[in-house]
């Protein structure tokens, strides 16, 4: 079963946060210790059998190698980056991919330079990091900042997001749920699953027949295809992901088929 999901704060957590029991450390950044997955979220992914996961991030590629040797000792393969716009195959980047994403990115390249012109003129070029297919911009002002760019641009062609250091622009041809439908049909899937904690994963949720979700996006989802997680967010996917497995029985189950918040079969 094909399975996408966020990384940061949905698979692995920052060295910043406090969870209870050992961490699994799983990056690191300068010598140092950067994000760990929990130990239960480790041992799910380290013998589980059914699921395919495809990690879909808003990382670049540069940062996602700093986990990739971790996850392929998990055994994922594939990699999504850059907010989908490339795609990694044992680490190796997909130029098919990237080509049509260059292509999908063109249509809004005027709005997206636009954007770009706005941040270097507030900000100074060391918080900048851009590649042809988005930018964010690390800063102490985030807010103010997302809601400058989300005044001054197109929302029918750039989407800005924030988290609580970074302001992110991206053309909107290359959100996740694009990323999703790009994949679904470039490999044959017919249904997917999909675990996501933040607004930047809205439209790869949108995408999934089934979505794993923190309660405060629940409003955005269908109540027929959401199973709201609470608790440790990535130990909380894992053990509905075992109950799916469970009651729907072989990979494939979701073929015709959802699951509403509690998990039982819809039509």
């Amino acid at each position: 079963m094909l399975f996408f999901t966020d990384l940061d704060n949905t698979v692995i957590y920052s060295h910043r946060h406090e969870l209870p029991g050992d961490p699994v450390w799983v990056e690191m950044l300068n010598g140092r210790r950067q994000s760990f997955m929990t130990a239960r979220t480790a041992a799910f992914y380290r013998t589980q059998d059914w699921l395919f996961p495809v990690p879909l991030t808003t990382r670049n590629s540069q940062q996602y190698a700093r986990l990739a040797p971790a996850l392929a000792s998990l055994g994922w393969h594939d990699a999504l980056v850059s907010n989908g716009a490339e795609l990694l195959r044992d680490g190796v980047p997909d130029p098919e991919w990237r080509e049509e994403s260059r292509d999908l990115a063109e249509r809004h390249r005027q709005e997206f330079e636009k954007a770009l012109k706005l941040v270097c003129g507030m900000e100074p070029p060391e918080a900048l990091v851009r590649n042809p297919f988005m930018f964010y911009v690390k800063t102490g002002r985030a807010r103010e900042l997302h809601a400058f760019l989300t005044r001054e641009t197109d929302p029918a062609q750039v989407t800005v997001l924030r988290d609580s250091r970074k302001v992110y622009c991206i053309p909107n041809t290359l959100n996740k749920g694009a990323a999703v439908r790009r994949y679904l049909v470039r490999f044959g899937h017919e249904s997917c699953i999909a675990a996501g904690d933040s607004e930047f994963d809205i439209p790869m949720l949108l995408m999934a027949d089934i979505c794993l979700c923190p309660e405060e996006l629940s409003g955005y989802l269908p109540a027929e295809k959401r199973i709201i997680c609470s608790g440790v967010f990535s130990d909380a996917i894992c053990d509905r992901l075992q109950e799916l497995r469970r009651t729907k029985g072989a990979p494939g189950f979701l073929k015709g088929c959802s699951a509403g918040e509690n998990g039982e079969e819809t039509k």
